[in-house]
């Protein structure tokens, strides 16, 4: 019996070696199961701490939103009515022109018409700073933006006429437009100019109209005041110092010059035939001793 214990002992060492060896040879198999994506190359996912670690700071800048708009504060001028000079004297009134120096003499450059100002034809002559153009068929009334010349019972008024005639008549025309669409009678608000010409600044600086603010069109405002100031310093037009008149002995008696449609009134038409005796315009057309009966009836 005693001889048989160490076999018996030794049996039992031999079964716990043998029980250790296999769960150290399935731990190695773990273990080498785990270590085999590191060797493959594989990145192992970043726990949250070593992710908010390891990205940067980011600072957040708000954007305006598209709603949001500019305030912006505009200064403009006060409008006025210019007071034409009467025409014994020509004494230039106050205007909301502001004053220039006497060495300003110069003609001043005007703008160029843009690109995308509209084509027109000119088919009528209302006074000095309105005219009639005809727009792709259509005839409009059109009011001259930022000048003003003599109504018809003031002086000077067939002279701007004229001098607006001379400029536009039956020519094609590009129209700019300021800020408003019409005026008050539904004519349409205009910068006016042949070719490279703005007319609206041509009849100011030739005198045969002043500069008048009317907000908000005054995109032009300060340049037809200057050159108001400078037809008033050198006595062009309406501010010369003996201006030329249609009233009293300054009637043109040579030849065929006038017609009715010329005369603002009957007693133009009178002024007229009594200073030119014989009718050399003809106004009498029908020799009854009446002349532009559609005046003076």
């Amino acid at each position: 019996m005693l001889r048989r214990l160490p076999v018996a002992v030794l049996g039992g060492l031999a079964g716990a070696v043998a029980g250790c060896l296999c769960a150290l040879v399935a731990l190695g198999v773990i273990l080498v199961l785990v270590a085999m994506p590191w060797k493959s190359g594989a990145t192992p996912a970043p726990t949250t701490e070593a992710t908010q670690a390891a990205m940067p700071a980011v600072r957040w800048t708000p954007v305006a939103s598209e709603a949001q708009e500019a305030t912006f504060t505009v200064t403009m001028r006060p409008m006025s009515t210019p007071t034409f000079p009467p025409a014994s004297s020509h004494t230039p009134s106050a205007t909301s022109a502001p004053s220039a120096s006497a060495s300003t003499t110069e003609q001043s450059p005007t703008p160029a018409p843009s690109p995308d100002a509209d084509l027109a034809r000119v088919v009528g002559i209302a006074d000095g700073d309105s005219i009639e153009v005809e727009i792709e068929g259509q005839v409009y009334g059109l009011r001259y933006i930022g000048i003003d010349s003599p109504e018809p019972d003031q002086p000077g008024w067939w002279e701007a006429m004229e001098a607006n005639r001379r400029l536009v008549e039956g020519q094609s025309v590009r129209l700019e437009k300021d800020v408003s669409e019409t005026d008050q009678y539904g004519r349409l608000l205009r910068y006016v100019y042949v070719g490279n010409l703005l007319v609206n600044a041509e009849l100011v600086r030739q005198g045969y109209a002043a500069a008048v603010v009317f907000p908000p069109d005054v995109g032009y405002a300060d340049l037809f005041a200057q050159l108001e100031n400078e037809a008033q310093l050198e006595g062009r037009g309406l501010w010369a110092a003996t201006p030329v008149t249609r009233r009293g002995t300054s009637w043109d008696c040579v030849g065929n010059i006038y017609n009715c449609d010329g005369f603002s009134s009957c007693e133009e038409v009178k002024s007229y035939w009594e200073t030119c005796p014989g009718d050399p315009s003809r106004l009498d057309g029908d020799h009854d001793g009446r002349p532009c009966e559609s005046l003076c009836r």
